[in-house]
């Protein structure tokens, strides 16, 4: 694994003990908009790609039950743990695995639906990956798609950027992360085999009056830069973003939130 990749999930492994109290609700949200209107058969193979702690295939789980084989995959070994945990404890028949979405270990036309829930944006080589999401599904079958999406972040990333750089030195400072735009996402799917049935962008702009809960909300969801920090470097860093925020904007620091949701159906 590459020092990118080994960053990302080491950040999420840090955040899975506090993932579904700081960010489930907004997720679920999500893809309960979504799950309505998938078209899947009687008792469903169901993956869920970028599985975090399972919150969505769980979901997908209760929604479609009975189901057939549920699968989910993640990058980080401490949101793997944190899934397959809560899958015994609901007593949840679900295989829960370590591996990456771009070779997924999976194979061919597998799956009813595939869900991928606010991580497509992480991966570095997304046509890779939405093929291989497409290679697993059956002909037919529905991939549910929920990504952040340019402008969107990007306020946040060059603060946490500039502070790391003051606070830690410019060596440590991870690169910035690049969305996706809407109209790629539509694109990949589309060179994939996958027509899209609904493409959704939603875009919401916020002033953040209350920094430290912000900076730590955003430390658990976007945790691009910590995964190689000491807990005592992480609390620099968020301290010192706070008291930027309110210093810098008194008024509340300007956020862009920017997402796609989407459907879309493998070609027969």
């Amino acid at each position: 694994m590459d020092g990118e990749k080994a960053r990302l999930a080491m950040g999420y492994s840090r955040t899975s003990a506090l993932y579904d109290l700081l960010a489930g609700h907004g997720y679920l949200a999500a893809i309960r908009r979504l799950l309505p209107l998938v078209r899947v058969r009687h008792r469903p193979a169901i993956l869920d790609v970028g599985c975090g702690t399972g919150l969505n295939l769980f979901e997908a789980a209760r929604w479609f039950a009975p189901t057939g084989p549920l699968v989910g995959i993640d990058l980080s070994p401490g949101m793997v743990a944190v899934a397959a945990a809560k899958a015994r404890q609901l007593g949840i028949p679900a295989t829960i695995l370590l591996g990456d979405a771009e070779r997924l270990p999976l194979p061919d036309a597998s799956f009813d639906l595939v869900l991928c829930n606010s991580v497509f944006h992480w991966f570095r080589d997304r046509p890779a990956a939405m093929r291989e999401m497409a290679r697993v599904l059956k002909p037919g079958g529905q991939l549910a798609l929920i990504t952040a999406t340019a402008p969107g972040f990007r306020e946040w990333f060059l603060l946490i950027d500039a502070v790391i750089r003051v606070v830690l030195g410019p060596d440590r400072a991870p690169p910035i992360p690049e969305l996706p735009t809407a109209e790629e996402v539509a694109a990949l799917m589309q060179a994939a085999g996958l027509a899209v049935e609904r493409l959704q962008n939603r875009i919401q702009r916020d002033l953040i009056v209350q920094p430290l809960p912000f900076v730590q909300l955003m430390s658990v969801i976007a945790p691009t830069w910590p995964g190689d920090l000491s807990d005592a470097e992480v609390a620099r860093v968020q301290q010192a973003a706070a008291q930027l925020m309110a210093v810098a904007w008194p008024q509340g620091f300007p956020f862009t939130w920017s997402a796609v949701e989407a459907l879309a159906t493998k070609i027969v």
